[in-house]
């Protein structure tokens, strides 16, 4: 009896050592996610602004279009 005891004693710590590993996995993951959707909302702004600046409208008209109010 002792011995089963002991295997799920080491069956338990092993199991803790991958939750933890993959706990920080998970960790690094979600941190490199939200640097690429940063990196992806500077693109995006970085494409809205060329695409302002190619434009012949105000900036009060292209954001009242974006808003839905305007009738460009």
């Amino acid at each position: 009896m002792a011995r089963k005891a002991l295997d799920i004693g080491i069956r338990l710590e092993r199991q803790e050592k991958k939750i933890l590993k993959l706990r920080q996995e998970l960790e690094e993951a979600q941190d490199l996610y939200e640097k690429l959707l940063e990196e992806k909302a500077e693109a995006d702004r970085e494409k809205l602004f060329e695409a302002y600046k190619k434009s012949k409208r105000s900036l009060d008209e292209i954001v009242d279009f974006m808003k839905g109010k305007a009738d460009i």
